[in-house]
């Protein structure tokens, strides 16, 4: 299950910082974290998140969140979550590159993914993929731009993700952050997730949809980060995605507008 609020919501989990004000810096769906770490630092994290079990299911399930990433001075990191990558800021443009491992969906419902809605689908296989992002502050908004690009299954196709964040309250212990975003998906994206080829019909019984590129969803998120010590964070955040276009009317959809709850804990050494 490729979903962007998937990955947003994991992206969550990943950055405690190594002091209360480092700690309160949190990415929001909307804002990806570019920005280099301070210093070398190694976080270990977990928690729980509950989700559609696909993008458009009717059913949602809770899934496990383990976290372990590494980051260096270089800018260099190595990351459960993010794959293994680089960033740096640039002109106070806020850069990154990474190669990753996702994008598989599996046509029953398995321990990780997949939904028996989807039978007789047959599974998308998962492949490695480049991850390159962007991010620039105006003031207190964050704008960020970012793509994920199928290498290992290039029927995976492309998705390409614009997003804000905005800071609602920050105390010393506290910050509450609204994140929006929406991403476009390619032919090749669109087909692969929300379309229906002849032999899938007559496998599944739904009926043959051709999906083309457009956008694909829109979401908003509203994300608390809470500062327990100087080396425990917790991380929650709550939102709600629509599918649109092409997504929001392919016969595999079942639900346009769902629900995404995460809460965890991230400890840095």
């Amino acid at each position: 299950m490729r979903l962007a609020f998937t990955i947003s919501l994991l992206s969550l989990c990943a950055f405690a910082g190594k002091s209360q004000a480092d700690a309160l810096d949190i990415p929001s769906s909307a804002e990806p974290r570019t920005a280099p770490a301070a210093g070398d630092s190694l976080m270990l994290g977990a928690g729980l998140a509950y989700l559609p079990e696909y993008a458009g299911a009717d059913k949602s399930r809770v899934i496990a969140l383990p976290f372990l990433e590494r980051t260096f001075d270089n800018g260099a990191f190595l990351s459960t979550l993010r794959g293994a990558g680089y960033q740096t800021t640039l002109g106070g443009i806020n850069l990154s590159a990474a190669l990753s491992y996702g994008g598989g969906r599996k046509d029953h419902r398995s321990t990780f993914s997949g939904s028996d809605a989807l039978r007789g689908m047959g599974d998308v296989d998962g492949g490695v993929q480049a991850v390159l992002g962007l991010s620039y502050k105006l003031g207190s908004l964050g704008l960020s731009f970012s793509t994920t690009q199928s290498i290992g299954h290039r029927a995976n196709g492309a998705t390409y993700t614009l997003g804000a964040s905005l800071p609602l309250y920050t105390s010393a212990i506290d910050q509450i952050g609204l994140g929006a975003s929406a991403v476009y998906g390619d032919d090749k994206h669109a087909q692969t997730y929300f379309g229906v080829t002849a032999a899938q019909s007559l496998g599944s019984g739904y009926r043959p949809f051709s999906a083309k590129a457009g956008f694909e969803s829109a979401g908003i998120t509203v994300n608390w980060n809470h500062v327990l010590n100087k080396n425990w964070t917790l991380r929650s955040a709550i939102g709600v995605t629509r599918l649109m276009n092409d997504a929001a009317d392919s016969p595999l959809t079942q639900r346009k507008t769902t629900p995404m709850l995460m809460t965890g804990f991230v400890y840095r050494f």
